[in-house]
């Protein structure tokens, strides 16, 4: 049985319960940025989904296959690290000085 479960970011968000830390990161981001247009606003949002849903598809194909408990660790981890980038300034628009 192969992989054949296309990657939905919202239904793994919401199941792996990490939807709410998703959100918060992305509000974060968009503070860091400062004042943005909608349109600006919504392709950083889409930007970072982007960026999600290519670092779980690659740890997916790294190991084969994916728990939910595996995309669980995979998003917590991204959302950390996006965090602690973020914290550190080292993301676009992150300079908080």
């Amino acid at each position: 049985m192969g992989p054949t479960v296309k990657l939905d970011l919202t239904t793994i968000l919401q199941t792996t319960g990490e939807l709410q830390h998703f959100l918060n990161l992305g509000a974060a981001r968009l503070r860091a940025e400062g004042p943005l247009p909608e349109e600006a606003s919504e392709a950083l949002i889409f930007a970072m989904a982007d960026e999600l849903e290519n670092h779980l598809r690659m740890k997916r194909d790294q190991q084969g296959t994916a728990s939910i408990s595996d995309l669980r660790v995979w998003t917590q981890a991204w959302i950390d690290e996006r965090q602690e980038e973020l914290t550190q300034g080292s993301l676009p628009g992150g300079d908080q000085g």
